[in-house]
Formats: C-alpha cells, structure tokens, sequence
C-alpha cells in the first residue's frame, strides 16, 4: 500500500513538471474554438506548461498551422517579426568569388528550453600562428555563452498542435524536429515603405469617395470612422493620439529587485508557491489591498470586451483574479510576475500604474495609459455607453457605431423600429438601470417576492425559502440588480412556479415589462441537465424571469399631475428571480453567488480535476453521464451549498471571499 502510494506521488510529479522546462508557450486560436482553446490551455498548464497570452515573450508557439509561410504570417499579423533560421551545413564563399568564406564557429547542440540550433559567427580578427596556437583576441567562453544565450532568447518555434499530444501520450517532451513547422529571429519591425503609404492614399481617396455617395443618398455622416483596431480580434490598447511616446517595454527583473525580493519579499500564500491558476481555489475579497491597480486592469478587460478579443478578456480575467487574492499590497513589479496568469505585461502595467501615483505614500490616483483610453478615446466611450444598454453586447454596440449613431439620442431618432424589443427596455430605462440598488431595498424586493410565491401555491412564507445571490451576497453595498433564489422541499411546489410567480407579480404592478421567461427546468421534470459530451455554453438551464420591477407604491398626493394622470414616481430596478428544485438548491446558490471568473473557473475545475460536469442544477460524472448528488445530507440551504463545494474538492469560503472580479 505504501509502494502504491510512493508511484503515485512519482508520477504526479512527473505529470506536473512534464513542461516545466519549456519557455513560454503561446496557443495560436486559428481554427480553434473558445471551448478548445480552453481544453488545449488547460492541459499546458496542468502539466506545468508555462503559458503566455503575450507572443512576444513566447518562445515556443503551439497551433493548427503546417505551412512556412503561414507560420510566419501569423506571427507578423500578431506584431512580431521574424527571420526565418535556417540550419547552415557547408560553409559558402560569398558572392562565388575567390574570398574565403567568413570563418564561423558552429554550436550543434540544442538547448534544453527550445531545441533551437544556434550558430554562432565570429567576425574578429584572430588568425592561428605558425605554431597553431591562436592569439589572444580570442573570445571568452562567457562572452560565447552570452551570444549565445542573447540568439535562443530572440527565436521563436512554431510547432504542429501534436506535439503536446504526443508529448503527454509519451510521458515525455519528445523532439520537436518532426513538428517544427517553422524556426526564426525576432528583429525589429520595419520602417513603412512607399508602396504601403501610396495604398494609404489610395484607401482615403476611395473612402472619401463613398462618403459623397452617402451624403448624396442621405445616409447619416458617421462623426468619426473606426479606427483598424476596433476590427481586430486580438487588438492592442488603443494608442494615445496625443503624444508619439514610444511603445513601453515589457517589465523585467534587476538584480538589485531580486535580491530585495528574497530579503523583504513576505511569506507567499500556498496557492502563490504552488501556482494555482483556477479562482476558485483561491479566497478574494472584495476589497483587496490591490483594488486601485485591478480597477485599472477591470478598464483594459472592458476595452478587450468592446474590440471582441475574447481571448484578451480571459486573460486580464486570470490575471485580475489572482491579484484580487492576493493578501499584501505589491510594492514592486517583480511581485506580480510570482502570480499565476500575470506575466511581463501586467508587470509592466503595474510599473505604469506606480509612475502616475499609484503608491501608498501619495494621494493621487494611479493611472494606466491604456486605461484611460476608455474615457478618453471618443470612439471606445461611444461604445462602451452603448454596451451598458440592457440587451445590447459589444458586438451589438459596434453594429451602432458603424450605423453612425453616436448617443441615444441618435439611436431613438434613427434606429428605434429597428431595436429588439429588449433593447428598446434597455434605451427606454438606461440612467435608472445605472443607478445602484441599496442592500436594504433588495431585501425589500425579496420578501416581495416570498410572500407572492407562497401567495400562489397556498404555502406559508416559511414553507418556501428564499436567498438573495449576486452581489448581495458577495457583501456589496450597492447592487446592478438583485438576484433571487426560491426553492421548497417539495418538487410539485417549484414547478412551473415562475410562471405563477410573475402573473401574480405583474397583476400588483410589481412587474412593468417581462424580459425573458425560462421553463427549461420544469420542461425537462426538474432534473438536472443531461450531459452531452463538452457542450458548455449552458451554465444554467433553471427556470427563471428577467424582470423589470418597479415599487408600485407612492404617494400620489405629493406629485404634480395637473389633473392628469399620476405617473408612478419610483424608479425602475432589473431583477432576476430563479426557481430551484430543493434536491439540487446548493447547486443553484453556488452557481449564482461567484464573481464570473469564479464561475468559470469552477466549472474548469471541476471538468478537469474531477471529470465532473456542473451546472446550477446539479452535477453529472462525465463518463457516464450519471447524476452525482453531492448535497444529499445537507438538512438547510448553506449547509447544501457546503457539502457542493467541498464534493468539488474546492473547499469551503463564504461567498464574500468569492470576488475574483
């Protein structure tokens, strides 16, 4: 037994650190889906893969890629630029004429980290003596070392998808040579040339052009076109049209930092040592001691969300998950590249955020560059006051820009009979939907809630439970909206009781506008959802309302009405109500009370440490496709929502140590 256990902890090991001595790797997401990216960045990292969002700082790159010149051109669109290494043998006289050839030192082996034959060529002037032994202009083995070490740090491979499979398949890394697709040097990129500023000539006549179309035709002037970076799907920040500031450097470590990070550096959490990469296995509260630098972080991932860079948002996602865990206020750059899923960028960015007051000595607010851009770049303001309209995504929003509206004033004037009915909700309510929602009046709403569903099924208040999730429960002061639970013991009472619910709640004028109603629960008997195979675009498939809810009490007699009718004073508010069986209401609180990176990550988890599918309404084995129930024993709605957790090998934290942002 003890034998059993010694192999187990080997080859746990040797699982965990099959990658270890790899650089950083990037995953190319041509020809991938979200959910396999998701699946191929996982298993890197479960097998201590170093992986990196940032290609620049990417040694090796991984993807669905088998042609040179493919290779190469997705690294140039992606800003680096490449020379291609091509393995020299015989060494050629150049020109074809009678001059020697340069006399070149050659190193054949390969470097452990990428397998990248580097050559060295030694253009001093050193000559051997008639006694064979050279002169002393010879290089030192350090200054070969440091070209050396200098060539490996500025290549780049690019290799077929395989090789990871058939690395781990293997057990091993095996050679990359029967995958390289591609070997090169990073230079710099090159100057624009003629040819390319004759075609930017040429483009801005002919959109001048179709401009004088437009006017003839009477279609609306847009103020100002968007620029190539609101089309790209892995764009960079927008650039600050007020200066020409060079682009900053990616953040590295002096010596001097080093040395102070071993002397005064505090203790490291558990999860900081081990990198742990899921949120979920780590405690956030909601107001870390980092809070102004991950606001700045939260602008950026906003301003990945209006350029539809998915990949982008996940990884500012991980990276403001893991500073928001993190218990120390960070004093340097170096502290943030310890963290699981922050690299050199973020490091960068922190450094950024110091330089414009962002310490603990001054009183000014931190800044970021590529932050502000979100205030002050006129295009991704436009766009962002467009994506906070309920019922419109950044996709939805840019279709409004491009349309040439530029307020909602543009989009009731011209686009209003286009608009979804939803979004028209959205326009019709947008500066009341801003407007936080007080703890206090949440509860309020609640108790609304309770009381019109037990109304309904003829039950006492007590016989139906009630939890306020979202927000509320995560302890903030103010709310975007209030979510609520209801759940009973008995399975006839939770069925089909949204649509119920809602009736009795609209005839009270509680409800103004019914957004979405949901049956998907009670349609399928209230059971948990059936697995089919990695289908995760469904989180949650329980019934609920999307709401529109308005107090429908005033005092009429303190409002003006000119012997018109009285218009209801209070303001509009967006809730959700969602309906949980009991037998899985520790799913349903669990999958409703985490920040959205909490989320994700549970449900990563859960797939790849436990070969379990969940959702909020239960979980599945995803080998065979059976219910698990993990909160049978839980005699109350917490004690539930526990045994769910610790089931999932997370552990228990209460919901306010679940705001990963």
């Amino acid at each position: 037994m003890i034998a059993d256990k010694s192999s187990s902890s080997k080859d746990k090991t040797e699982h965990v650190s099959l990658f270890s001595t790899q650089p950083p790797i990037f995953i190319l997401p041509m020809h991938l889906s979200l959910e396999e990216l998701d699946e191929i960045e996982g298993r890197l990292i479960d097998y201590g893969g170093r992986l990196t969002y940032d290609i620049a700082e990417a040694g090796l790159v991984l993807g669905k890629v088998g042609r040179v010149k493919r290779a190469a051109l997705e690294l140039r669109t992606r800003g680096v630029w490449t020379e291609e290494l091509i393995p020299s043998s015989t060494p050629k006289s150049i020109g074809g004429g009678g001059e020697p050839p340069l006399k070149r030192r050659r190193t054949d082996q390969y470097d452990g980290i990428n397998d990248v034959p580097v050559e060295i060529i030694d253009l001093s002037t050193e000559s051997e003596g008639e006694d064979g032994a050279t002169n002393q202009h010879d290089p030192s083995k350090q200054q070969i070392a440091e070209k050396k070490a200098e060539a490996i740090e500025n290549s780049i491979t690019v290799l077929k998808l395989e090789w990871l499979d058939t690395s781990i398949t293997s057990g091993r890394c095996v050679s990359q040579d029967p995958f390289v697709v591609y070997r090169g040097r990073k230079i710099p990129s090159p100057p624009t040339t003629v040819s390319e500023n004759k075609q930017d000539l040429l483009k801005q006549k002919s959109n001048q052009i179709i401009q004088r179309a437009k006017e003839d035709a009477g279609v609306p002037t847009p103020r100002a076109p968007p620029p190539d970076h609101i089309h790209a799907r892995r764009s960079k920040e927008p650039p600050d049209r007020s200066s020409q500031h060079p682009r900053p450097t990616l953040y590295r470590k002096t010596t001097s930092e080093h040395e102070m990070d071993e002397s005064n550096a505090p203790s490291q959490p558990d999860w900081v040592r081990d990198q742990v990469i899921f949120a979920c296995l780590r405690s956030a509260p909601l107001h870390p001691p980092n809070e102004d630098f991950i606001l700045q972080l939260v602008k950026i991932r906003r301003i990945r969300e209006l350029t539809i860079d998915k990949i982008g948002v996940r990884a500012y996602s991980t990276a403001i998950a893991a500073l928001a865990a993190y218990p120390y206020p960070i004093q340097r750059p170096s502290e943030i590249l310890a963290l699981p899923g922050c690299n050199a960028k973020i490091a960068d960015l922190f450094a950024q955020f110091q330089q414009h007051g962002g310490c603990e000595h001054t009183d000014d607010d931190g800044n970021v560059a590529a932050a502000d851009s979100l205030e002050k770049d006129p295009i991704l303001r436009v766009l962002n006051s467009f994506f906070q309209i309920w019922g419109v995504g950044a996709k939805t929003a840019r279709e409004f820009y491009q349309r040439g509206w530029r307020d909602l004033d543009d989009i009731v004037e011209h686009g209003w009979d286009t608009l979804s009915r939803v979004q028209q909700i959205g326009v019709k309510f947008y500066e009341e939907f801003q407007e936080g929602i007080p703890r206090a009046e949440s509860e309020g709403i609640a108790t609304v809630i309770q009381d019109h569903a037990a109304r309904v099924r003829a039950e006492d208040a007590n016989g139906i439970e009630c939890v306020i999730v979202g927000g509320y429960r995560r302890g903030k002061q103010v709310s975007g909206d209030v979510d609520v639970i209801l759940s009973h013991r008995d399975d006839a009472v939770t069925r089909n009781l949204i649509v119920d619910l809602v009736a009795s709640l609209e005839a009270e004028r509680y409800i103004t506008h019914t957004l979405s109603l949901h049956l998907t629960s009670s349609l399928r008997e209230q059971q948990t959802l059936p697995f089919h195979g990695d289908d995760t675009r469904k989180f949650d498939t329980l019934d609920k309302a999307l709401v529109v809810w308005q107090d429908p009490h005033f005092d009429a007699t303190a409002v003006e009405h000119n012997d018109r009718q009285v218009k209801n004073p209070n303001i509009h508010r967006r809730v959700d109500i969602i309906i949980s069986p009991w037998r899985t209401v520790g799913c349903a609180i669990l999958g409703w009370s985490g920040d959205l990176t909490f989320q994700r990550d549970l449900r990563r988890y859960a797939k790849k440490a436990r070969f379990l599918k969940f959702d909020s309404s239960g979980v599945r084995d995803r080998g065979t496709g059976r219910q698990v129930d993990l909160e049978e024993d839980g005699e109350t709605w917490e004690e539930r929502e526990k045994l769910v957790m610790e089931g999932l090998g997370i552990g228990w934290r209460p919901p306010e140590e679940r705001c990963s942002r």
